[in-house]
C-alpha cells in the first residue's frame, strides 16, 4: 500500500489530502474526511483493510485544518468546502484515468455536514456515504467571540488541558503521540479563527438530506456529543440510513475502535459493490 502526502490549490489556499493506492487491483474509491480535530493521520488504520478491498483511498483535511493553509481567508461554508473536496476527487479521477468515477463518501464527527453538501451538489457521483458520529448541528453554548477564543487559548496552549479536554470525548484513553498529532495543527497562526469560525456555520444546511444514495452512520454510544440533540438531528438528515451502535465507544473510534470501524467497513463496501 502506497501512501502518497499531496496539496490541491484552490483561490489560493493549499487544501492538503493523502492518496493510499491498494496493492489489490483497484475496484473502489474511498474519500476519508477528517473533522477539525483530527488530521489524516487518523485513518491510518483502516487504510490497510481498505488496500485489501482493492480500494483507492483518499484521506483529506478540511480547508483551514490539519495540514491544509489556515490563513483567515479559508472558507468555512459547507458549499464552498464540498467545491474544494470535490475538486481534490476530480484531481484523483484525472490522475488514475477514471473520471467520473463514483465514490464512497466517509466523514467523520462535523465534517459529516459537508458530507452530506457534497452528496446534494454531486449526488451521480456517490455510491454510497458513511457518516461515524455524526454532528449535523450543536447546542454550542453561549459564548461570546471572545470568551470562545478565551477556551480555545486554554485548552490547546497547554499539553495538560488539551489531553484532558480529548479524554472526555475519547471515553478510552489515547497514546500521547496521537494526542501531539491532534493537538500540534491547532498551535499554528491562524487555527484559532478557523476554529471559533468553524463553529459558528457547523450546522448542516436546511435543504441537505441523505439523498437517494445508500448511507450508513456509525456513533459511539459512550460520546458525550452525540447526546438527545444530536441523535435527533442523525435521524432528521438520515431517515433512511443503516443505523449502528458501537456500544463502548467515545468520539473517536478510528482510534479506540478501529477493528469494528473495519469489520463494518468491509461488509458495506462489498454489499454495495456486488462483490460479496
Amino acid at each position: 500500500m502506497a501512501e502518497e502526502s499531496q496539496f490541491l490549490t484552490f483561490m489560493g489556499i493549499r487544501v492538503h489530502y493523502t492518496v493510499a493506492l491498494p496493492e489489490a487491483p483497484l475496484k473502489h474509491r474511498v474519500l476519508l474526511l477528517c473533522s477539525p480535530l483530527m488530521t489524516t493521520f487518523h485513518w491510518r488504520k483502516l487504510l490497510p483493510e481498505l488496500s485489501e478491498l482493492g480500494c483507492l483511498a483518499v484521506a483529506a483535511d478540511l480547508p483551514g485544518f490539519g495540514r491544509s493553509d489556515c490563513t483567515s481567508e479559508v472558507p468555512q461554508s459547507h458549499d464552498m468546502r464540498a467545491n474544494m473536496l470535490w475538486g481534490i476527487l476530480d484531481e484523483v479521477d484525472r490522475e488514475t484515468g477514471a473520471p467520473m468515477s463514483l465514490w464512497h463518501l466517509v466523514g467523520h464527527g462535523s465534517a459529516c455536514a459537508t458530507l452530506l453538501r457534497m452528496v446534494n451538489q454531486y449526488p451521480d457521483s456517490v455510491r454510497t456515504q458513511v457518516m461515524i458520529n455524526p454532528l449535523f448541528e450543536m447546542d454550542l453554548p453561549a459564548k461570546n467571540r471572545k470568551a470562545l477564543i478565551d477556551t480555545y487559548n486554554q485548552t490547546v496552549q497547554s499539553q495538560s488541558a488539551f489531553n484532558a479536554f480529548i479524554a472526555q470525548y475519547s471515553v478510552q484513553p489515547l497514546d500521547a503521540y496521537v494526542l501531539d498529532r491532534m493537538r500540534r495543527p491547532l498551535l499554528r497562526q491562524g487555527a484559532r479563527e478557523n476554529f471559533v469560525r468553524m463553529l459558528s456555520q457547523i450546522r448542516a444546511l436546511p435543504d441537505d438530506r441523505m439523498g437517494f444514495c445508500p448511507t450508513m452512520a456509525l456513533y459511539g454510544n459512550r460520546d458525550p456529543l452525540m447526546d438527545s440533540k444530536a441523535m435527533i438531528a442523525m435521524r432528521r438528515y438520515l431517515p433512511d440510513a443503516e443505523m449502528h451502535a458501537l456500544k463502548s465507544a467515545g468520539h473517536f473510534p478510528m482510534e479506540t475502535h478501529s477493528k469494528a470501524l473495519r469489520d463494518y467497513l468491509r461488509g458495506w463496501i462489498r454489499w454495495n459493490n456486488g462483490t460479496a
